[in-house]
């Protein structure tokens, strides 16, 4: 009704690297990078709500400390995720975005209940050109 717009990028899904157990068993995810002329963000869209543990429970939410490597350099990150969402959100969108669009592959782990430690491998091949795509739609400089 506001006729603002919205675009994005996103990864192909995937599934964990290891196959996880039902109701998991079928889990699929999405890397995604969004703008809207005046704001980016980036975060994980699951097919299914992640079930993650050690997390730190805030108001409607959860902080979600974990790894993630960008090619060969292994970062500590803080992803939020609203109670019972599919989605898990970067806590530092810009510099997320940053990494995404200068690396080749994004191994995430999470530690997931009844599962232990997961793992989603993401593509990140031509995410650079991409999220220029992305930006020139937008307008966003």
């Amino acid at each position: 009704m506001t006729g603002a717009k919205s675009y994005y990028a996103h990864s192909p899904a995937t599934a964990s690297v290891e196959k996880m157990s039902f109701p998991y068993h079928d889990t699929t995810a999405m890397l995604n990078v969004g703008c809207d002329g005046k704001s980016e963000w980036a975060y994980i869209a699951f097919s299914n709500a992640p079930n993650i543990v050690n997390t730190t429970i805030k108001n409607g939410y959860n902080l979600i400390q974990t790894r993630i490597r960008w090619n060969d350099k292994v970062e500590s990150v803080t992803l939020s995720q609203d109670w019972g969402s599919e989605f898990l959100h970067f806590s530092d969108g810009k510099s997320a975005i940053s990494r995404i669009a200068g690396s080749d592959t994004m191994p995430l782990e999470l530690n997931w209940f009844g599962e232990g430690m997961v793992y989603f491998k993401f593509s990140l091949a031509g995410s650079s050109a991409a999220i220029s795509k992305m930006r020139g739609l937008s307008g966003a400089k």
